[in-house]
Protein backbone atom coordinates (compact mmCIF):
# COMPACT_ATOMS: atom_id res chain seq x y z
CA UNK A 1 0.00 0.00 0.00
CA UNK A 2 1.35 3.24 -0.95
CA UNK A 3 2.34 5.85 1.83
CA UNK A 4 0.90 8.60 0.71
CA UNK A 5 -2.54 9.24 -2.04
CA UNK A 6 -2.73 11.87 -4.31
CA UNK A 7 -6.34 13.38 -4.92
CA UNK A 8 -5.71 15.77 -7.99
CA UNK A 9 -8.15 18.72 -8.78
CA UNK A 10 -8.89 21.82 -9.83
CA UNK A 11 -9.12 24.53 -7.89
CA UNK A 12 -12.88 25.99 -7.66
CA UNK A 13 -16.18 25.10 -6.12
CA UNK A 14 -17.00 22.09 -3.54
CA UNK A 15 -17.90 20.06 -6.12
CA UNK A 16 -14.80 19.55 -7.63
CA UNK A 17 -13.16 18.44 -4.56
CA UNK A 18 -16.35 16.06 -3.85
CA UNK A 19 -15.59 14.42 -7.99
CA UNK A 20 -11.71 13.76 -7.00
CA UNK A 21 -12.47 12.32 -3.41
CA UNK A 22 -15.34 10.17 -4.94
CA UNK A 23 -13.38 8.78 -7.77
CA UNK A 24 -10.74 7.57 -5.76
CA UNK A 25 -12.40 6.28 -2.42
CA UNK A 26 -15.99 5.89 -3.81
CA UNK A 27 -18.36 7.26 -1.53
CA UNK A 28 -22.01 9.44 -1.99
CA UNK A 29 -22.68 12.82 -3.34
CA UNK A 30 -26.14 14.22 -1.75
CA UNK A 31 -27.93 17.46 -1.25
CA UNK A 32 -24.45 19.32 -0.72
CA UNK A 33 -22.49 16.86 1.13
CA UNK A 34 -20.09 14.37 0.17
CA UNK A 35 -19.38 11.38 2.56
CA UNK A 36 -17.41 8.04 2.48
CA UNK A 37 -16.09 5.73 4.98
CA UNK A 38 -13.88 2.77 4.22
CA UNK A 39 -10.63 1.08 5.12
CA UNK A 40 -8.58 4.00 3.72
CA UNK A 41 -10.80 7.08 5.03
CA UNK A 42 -13.85 8.91 6.71
CA UNK A 43 -14.57 11.57 5.12
CA UNK A 44 -17.46 14.45 5.63
CA UNK A 45 -18.04 17.88 4.00
CA UNK A 46 -20.58 19.61 3.66
CA UNK A 47 -21.35 22.73 1.00
CA UNK A 48 -23.50 25.71 2.11
CA UNK A 49 -24.47 27.80 -0.52
CA UNK A 50 -25.17 31.58 -0.19
CA UNK A 51 -25.71 32.61 -3.63
CA UNK A 52 -24.25 32.11 -6.64
CA UNK A 53 -20.80 33.93 -5.35
CA UNK A 54 -19.86 32.66 -2.27
CA UNK A 55 -19.85 28.76 -1.01
CA UNK A 56 -19.14 27.76 2.79
CA UNK A 57 -17.71 24.38 3.15
CA UNK A 58 -17.04 22.13 5.85
CA UNK A 59 -14.41 19.45 5.74
CA UNK A 60 -13.88 16.50 8.70
CA UNK A 61 -12.26 13.20 8.24
CA UNK A 62 -9.22 11.12 8.32
CA UNK A 63 -6.89 8.72 6.63
CA UNK A 64 -4.39 5.75 6.79
CA UNK A 65 -2.36 7.37 4.41
CA UNK A 66 -0.91 10.45 4.30
CA UNK A 67 -2.83 12.75 1.87
CA UNK A 68 -1.87 15.03 -0.83
CA UNK A 69 -4.11 17.89 -2.35
CA UNK A 70 -3.05 18.62 -5.69
CA UNK A 71 -4.38 21.59 -6.92
CA UNK A 72 -4.66 23.42 -10.65
CA UNK A 73 -4.90 26.86 -10.99
CA UNK A 74 -8.60 28.04 -11.35
CA UNK A 75 -6.90 31.67 -13.58
CA UNK A 76 -9.86 34.04 -11.92
CA UNK A 77 -7.95 36.45 -10.36
CA UNK A 78 -11.42 37.25 -8.61
CA UNK A 79 -11.97 34.55 -6.88
CA UNK A 80 -10.58 33.79 -3.41
CA UNK A 81 -10.29 30.99 -1.26
CA UNK A 82 -9.57 30.89 2.47
CA UNK A 83 -8.93 27.89 5.04
CA UNK A 84 -9.81 28.32 8.45
CA UNK A 85 -7.58 25.18 10.20
CA UNK A 86 -9.63 23.89 13.73
CA UNK A 87 -8.19 20.41 14.08
CA UNK A 88 -5.26 18.40 12.92
CA UNK A 89 -2.24 19.61 10.54
CA UNK A 90 -2.15 20.94 7.24
CA UNK A 91 0.62 22.00 5.41
CA UNK A 92 -0.19 24.28 2.05
CA UNK A 93 2.95 24.78 -0.07
CA UNK A 94 3.91 26.02 -3.76
CA UNK A 95 6.31 23.61 -5.49
CA UNK A 96 7.07 20.51 -7.92
CA UNK A 97 8.13 18.84 -5.19
CA UNK A 98 6.93 15.35 -4.21
CA UNK A 99 8.51 15.22 -0.58
CA UNK A 100 6.87 17.05 2.08
CA UNK A 101 7.71 16.46 6.00
CA UNK A 102 5.36 16.01 9.35
CA UNK A 103 7.21 18.83 10.86
CA UNK A 104 5.09 21.42 8.85
CA UNK A 105 2.61 22.68 10.98
CA UNK A 106 1.12 25.80 9.30
CA UNK A 107 -2.28 26.47 11.57
CA UNK A 108 -4.67 29.40 11.46
CA UNK A 109 -6.51 30.79 8.32
CA UNK A 110 -4.94 30.41 4.68
CA UNK A 111 -5.99 33.18 2.18
CA UNK A 112 -5.04 32.77 -1.63
CA UNK A 113 -6.14 32.82 -4.86
CA UNK A 114 -6.20 30.76 -7.50
CA UNK A 115 -3.65 31.75 -10.03
CA UNK A 116 -0.71 29.01 -9.09
CA UNK A 117 -0.64 25.29 -8.62
CA UNK A 118 -1.38 24.72 -4.81
CA UNK A 119 -0.34 21.42 -2.89
CA UNK A 120 -1.52 20.83 0.48
CA UNK A 121 -1.20 17.90 3.02
CA UNK A 122 -2.68 15.98 5.73
CA UNK A 123 -0.91 13.14 7.58
CA UNK A 124 -2.17 9.77 8.13
CA UNK A 125 -4.92 9.24 10.74
CA UNK A 126 -4.90 12.38 12.22
CA UNK A 127 -8.16 14.26 12.92
CA UNK A 128 -8.56 17.01 10.19
CA UNK A 129 -11.22 19.85 10.49
CA UNK A 130 -11.88 22.61 8.66
CA UNK A 131 -14.02 25.33 7.56
CA UNK A 132 -13.55 27.33 4.07
CA UNK A 133 -15.40 29.98 2.29
CA UNK A 134 -14.82 30.04 -1.95
CA UNK A 135 -15.99 33.35 -3.29
CA UNK A 136 -15.57 36.21 -5.55
CA UNK A 137 -15.63 39.50 -5.64
CA UNK A 138 -18.85 40.12 -6.37
CA UNK A 139 -19.76 38.75 -3.15
CA UNK A 140 -17.91 41.34 -0.93
CA UNK A 141 -19.62 44.11 -3.16
CA UNK A 142 -22.81 42.51 -2.45
CA UNK A 143 -22.77 41.55 1.26
CA UNK A 144 -19.44 43.97 2.37
CA UNK A 145 -19.55 46.78 0.35
CA UNK A 146 -17.03 48.07 3.16
CA UNK A 147 -14.61 45.19 2.50
CA UNK A 148 -14.25 46.01 -1.01
CA UNK A 149 -10.84 47.80 -0.35
CA UNK A 150 -9.41 45.22 1.59
CA UNK A 151 -9.32 42.55 -1.28
CA UNK A 152 -8.21 45.54 -4.11
CA UNK A 153 -5.62 45.51 -1.43
CA UNK A 154 -4.61 41.99 -1.06
CA UNK A 155 -5.29 40.83 -4.46
CA UNK A 156 -6.07 44.34 -6.60
CA UNK A 157 -2.64 43.13 -8.94
CA UNK A 158 -3.97 40.12 -9.41
CA UNK A 159 -0.59 38.60 -9.24
CA UNK A 160 -0.47 35.07 -7.43
CA UNK A 161 -0.12 35.81 -3.86
CA UNK A 162 -1.61 33.94 -0.55
CA UNK A 163 -1.71 35.38 3.05
CA UNK A 164 -1.87 33.43 6.74
CA UNK A 165 -3.10 34.80 9.93
CA UNK A 166 -4.28 33.68 13.30
CA UNK A 167 -7.79 33.03 14.02
CA UNK A 168 -8.91 35.10 16.54
CA UNK A 169 -11.27 34.03 19.64
CA UNK A 170 -14.37 34.90 17.84
CA UNK A 171 -13.74 33.22 15.00
CA UNK A 172 -12.91 29.99 16.85
CA UNK A 173 -15.98 30.20 18.90
CA UNK A 174 -17.89 31.00 15.90
CA UNK A 175 -16.22 27.69 13.80
CA UNK A 176 -17.23 25.42 16.51
CA UNK A 177 -20.72 26.39 16.25
CA UNK A 178 -20.81 25.36 12.94
CA UNK A 179 -19.58 22.29 13.73
CA UNK A 180 -21.81 21.66 16.40
CA UNK A 181 -24.57 23.00 14.23
CA UNK A 182 -24.15 20.61 11.30
CA UNK A 183 -24.93 17.78 13.46
CA UNK A 184 -28.38 19.15 14.90
CA UNK A 185 -31.52 17.76 12.75
CA UNK A 186 -33.89 20.76 13.34
CA UNK A 187 -32.74 24.22 11.81
CA UNK A 188 -28.89 23.08 12.00
CA UNK A 189 -28.12 24.25 8.07
CA UNK A 190 -29.76 27.69 8.65
CA UNK A 191 -27.55 27.99 12.09
CA UNK A 192 -24.68 26.67 9.78
CA UNK A 193 -25.12 29.60 7.36
CA UNK A 194 -26.01 32.07 10.10
CA UNK A 195 -22.36 31.41 11.95
CA UNK A 196 -20.87 31.12 8.49
CA UNK A 197 -21.60 34.76 7.48
CA UNK A 198 -20.56 36.18 10.76
CA UNK A 199 -17.41 33.98 10.30
CA UNK A 200 -17.05 35.46 6.85
CA UNK A 201 -17.73 39.40 7.92
CA UNK A 202 -15.25 38.39 11.12
CA UNK A 203 -12.23 37.12 8.87
CA UNK A 204 -12.38 40.68 6.60
CA UNK A 205 -12.76 42.86 9.95
CA UNK A 206 -9.38 40.56 11.29
CA UNK A 207 -7.69 41.15 7.60
CA UNK A 208 -8.89 45.23 8.09
CA UNK A 209 -7.39 45.50 11.46
CA UNK A 210 -3.71 43.29 10.11
CA UNK A 211 -3.35 45.88 7.37
CA UNK A 212 -3.83 48.65 8.98
CA UNK A 213 -1.32 47.51 11.43
CA UNK A 214 0.95 46.02 8.45
CA UNK A 215 0.77 42.90 9.64
CA UNK A 216 -0.42 40.95 6.53
CA UNK A 217 2.18 40.44 4.49
CA UNK A 218 1.51 38.12 1.58
CA UNK A 219 3.74 35.51 -0.04
CA UNK A 220 4.60 35.41 -3.73
CA UNK A 221 5.98 32.36 -5.59
CA UNK A 222 9.13 33.26 -5.73
CA UNK A 223 8.93 33.52 -1.47
CA UNK A 224 7.12 30.02 -1.54
CA UNK A 225 10.09 28.36 -3.54
CA UNK A 226 12.93 30.15 -1.10
CA UNK A 227 11.18 29.05 1.97
CA UNK A 228 10.91 25.31 0.47
CA UNK A 229 14.75 25.48 -0.44
CA UNK A 230 15.00 27.15 3.27
CA UNK A 231 13.00 24.37 4.75
CA UNK A 232 14.71 21.96 2.99
CA UNK A 233 18.46 22.76 4.28
CA UNK A 234 16.66 22.86 7.93
CA UNK A 235 15.58 19.38 7.11
CA UNK A 236 18.61 18.41 6.36
CA UNK A 237 21.05 19.85 9.15
CA UNK A 238 19.70 18.45 12.26
CA UNK A 239 23.55 17.85 13.56
CA UNK A 240 24.30 21.92 13.05
CA UNK A 241 23.69 24.85 14.54
CA UNK A 242 21.41 27.30 12.35
CA UNK A 243 21.71 30.70 12.50
CA UNK A 244 19.41 33.35 11.52
CA UNK A 245 22.31 35.53 9.08
CA UNK A 246 23.74 32.59 7.80
CA UNK A 247 20.76 31.42 6.23
CA UNK A 248 19.44 34.98 5.14
CA UNK A 249 22.98 35.67 3.82
CA UNK A 250 22.61 32.42 1.77
CA UNK A 251 19.76 33.44 0.30
CA UNK A 252 19.63 36.63 -0.20
CA UNK A 253 17.28 38.08 1.96
CA UNK A 254 17.06 40.26 4.98
CA UNK A 255 17.33 38.46 8.68
CA UNK A 256 13.83 41.06 8.95
CA UNK A 257 12.18 39.34 5.14
CA UNK A 258 13.29 35.96 6.62
CA UNK A 259 11.52 35.81 9.89
CA UNK A 260 8.27 37.71 8.13
CA UNK A 261 8.43 35.19 5.23
CA UNK A 262 8.84 31.99 7.61
CA UNK A 263 6.08 33.32 10.06
CA UNK A 264 4.00 33.99 7.38
CA UNK A 265 3.88 30.41 6.03
CA UNK A 266 4.57 28.46 8.78
CA UNK A 267 2.95 30.22 11.58
CA UNK A 268 6.10 29.75 13.93
CA UNK A 269 9.39 31.07 14.15
CA UNK A 270 12.60 29.59 12.29
CA UNK A 271 13.78 28.64 15.59
CA UNK A 272 10.76 26.88 16.94
CA UNK A 273 10.14 24.61 13.36
CA UNK A 274 13.83 23.73 13.43
CA UNK A 275 13.32 22.35 17.03
CA UNK A 276 9.82 21.00 16.63
CA UNK A 277 11.38 19.20 13.43
CA UNK A 278 14.53 17.49 15.18
CA UNK A 279 12.01 16.04 17.98
CA UNK A 280 9.22 14.74 15.03
CA UNK A 281 12.82 13.06 13.69
CA UNK A 282 13.62 11.75 16.77
CA UNK A 283 10.20 10.24 18.30
CA UNK A 284 10.23 8.30 14.45
CA UNK A 285 13.58 7.26 15.08
CA UNK A 286 12.92 6.12 18.52
CA UNK A 287 9.79 4.72 17.74
CA UNK A 288 11.99 2.43 15.16
CA UNK A 289 12.98 0.44 18.37
CA UNK A 290 16.49 0.38 16.86
CA UNK A 291 18.02 3.43 18.30
CA UNK A 292 18.80 4.48 22.07
CA UNK A 293 18.08 7.58 23.15
CA UNK A 294 22.21 8.29 23.45
CA UNK A 295 22.24 7.49 19.73
CA UNK A 296 19.63 9.53 18.77
CA UNK A 297 20.45 12.80 20.82
CA UNK A 298 23.92 12.32 19.72
CA UNK A 299 23.06 11.98 15.86
CA UNK A 300 20.53 15.36 16.21
CA UNK A 301 23.74 17.29 17.48
CA UNK A 302 23.16 17.74 21.24
CA UNK A 303 25.68 17.09 23.09
CA UNK A 304 24.05 17.30 26.30
CA UNK A 305 21.86 14.17 26.50
CA UNK A 306 19.83 15.76 29.49
CA UNK A 307 19.21 18.80 27.19
CA UNK A 308 17.67 16.63 24.31
CA UNK A 309 15.61 14.79 27.35
CA UNK A 310 14.49 18.26 28.47
CA UNK A 311 13.53 19.76 24.96
CA UNK A 312 11.74 16.77 23.76
CA UNK A 313 9.41 16.18 26.94
CA UNK A 314 8.54 19.85 26.44
CA UNK A 315 7.82 19.52 22.81
CA UNK A 316 6.27 15.56 22.73
CA UNK A 317 4.90 15.64 26.49
CA UNK A 318 6.88 12.40 26.63
CA UNK A 319 10.00 11.14 28.08
CA UNK A 320 12.06 9.96 25.18
CA UNK A 321 12.96 6.72 26.54
CA UNK A 322 9.12 5.68 27.27
CA UNK A 323 8.85 6.13 22.96
CA UNK A 324 10.98 2.84 22.77
CA UNK A 325 9.05 -0.09 22.09
CA UNK A 326 9.74 -2.98 25.09
CA UNK A 327 11.30 -5.51 23.07
CA UNK A 328 8.66 -9.04 23.86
Amino acid sequence: MPDKTIVKTKEGPAINYYQALQKLFGGSVNNGEYQVKNALVDIHMSAYQYEQDIELLIASGTCSNAMEIDREPDDDPNYIHINIIKEGQLTQFYSNQKQLDEADTSKGVFVYNGLFPLKAEIPARINYKSVAFKFNKRALEKLIPEAVYIFDELFGDQQPIAYHMQASKEIERLTDDIFYFRDVEFGGQMMVMARGFEVFSSLFLSAKNHFENNNLHGLHVDDYERLLKIKEKLLSSFDQRISLDDIAQEFGISVSKLKRDFKALFDCSLYQFYTHAKMDEAYRLLKTGNYSVMDVGYDLGYQNLSKFSMMFKKVKGISPKDIIPIKV
